[in-house]
Order: structure tokens, then C-alpha cells, then sequence
């Protein structure tokens, strides 16, 4: 195996959590590698200071405190979690919230014709209008270059050409 395959298993090997087919070939890496030794070396420490600091501090604890202080950290952990968690109020509220968001969305988006009779809606120039023009124009702009062309054409959008 490679070292940095090897160092992501030295913890597990150092906790005694390494599954029992990975371990000798762990240790023949270990045997041969110098870093990774010195790796496992750490853990191991590391693993042994834990479980001292642990067994010194346990002792004032009475075994009951202990199982009612995992009990609550489990009780805890189980709490069912919702994606609206920051919101204080019911749930149904933030639903209705959040449909009539979608609502006035979709009514901004689509336009009903309701609102141009309240004169909420864009006003768009009439296609009658630009009947009575005698000249249109459209205006191109090159995003590479810049360059501008303009060309106008007659009423009935023949090119009209400007000597």
C-alpha cells in the first residue's frame, strides 16, 4: 500500500478500530516506512494521553451520572430536524409564505392583462405605430469590436440606401 493510504488507516490502527484484514497490512507498511511509523508513533501517544486524561477525570463521576449525561447527549441528537429550523412560527406559515411569494412572482413574471388596466404593466409601443413611421432603424453593436451599424429601412422595411 502507499503512504497516504496508510495514514489515512494509522488513526484506526492507533484507536484498535482497524478491521482485523487491514491490519498486518498496515504493519508490514510500518515495518518498512520510517515516516509513517513516526506517524503511528503520535497516534498512539495521543490515543494512550486520552484515555488517561478519561480515566482520571471519570473517577469523581458516579456510573449513573454518567448514563443520564449520554442518555441527554443521545436525547438530544435525536431531536427531529427540519429545514426550517430558524423559523420561529408554524410551519404551515412558512409555506403560505412561501406560495404567495411564488404567486406574486409569477404574476410580475407573466403579466396578467388585469394589470395593465391598473397600469402596472410596461407599455409597449403599438406595431400601428411604427406603420406611420415612414422610416424604422435598428441599431447593431459588435461586442468584439464595438463597431455600431445603424440601418433604417422604409415602411415596408426595403433597405433604404444613403449616398
Amino acid at each position: 500500500m502507499k503512504c497516504q493510504k496508510i495514514q489515512r488507516l494509522i488513526p484506526l490502527l492507533a484507536g484498535s478500530e482497524l478491521p482485523e484484514s487491514q491490519i498486518s497490512s498496515v504493519k508490514v507498511h510500518l515495518e518498512g516506512c520510517l515516516q509513517c511509523q513516526r506517524e503511528y508513533e503520535k497516534y498512539t501517544d495521543l490515543v494512550n494521553q486520552t484515555r488517561e486524561w478519561l480515566a482520571e477525570d471519570k473517577v469523581g463521576w458516579k456510573e449513573q451520572e454518567w448514563r443520564e449525561t449520554i442518555q441527554s447527549v443521545v436525547n438530544q441528537g435525536s431531536e427531529k430536524k427540519t429545514s426550517l429550523v430558524p423559523w420561529p412560527f408554524p410551519r404551515a406559515w412558512a409555506y403560505a409564505l412561501m406560495a404567495g411569494a411564488m404567486l406574486l412572482l409569477a404574476t410580475l413574471v407573466i403579466r396578467p392583462p388585469f394589470l395593465k388596466q391598473i397600469g402596472l404593466a410596461p407599455e409597449y409601443r403599438d406595431v400601428t405605430e411604427m406603420e406611420k413611421q415612414e422610416v424604422v432603424s435598428m441599431t447593431m453593436v459588435s461586442k468584439e469590436t464595438g463597431l455600431k451599424i445603424v440601418w433604417f429601412f422604409n415602411k415596408n422595411f426595403n433597405l433604404e440606401e444613403n449616398e
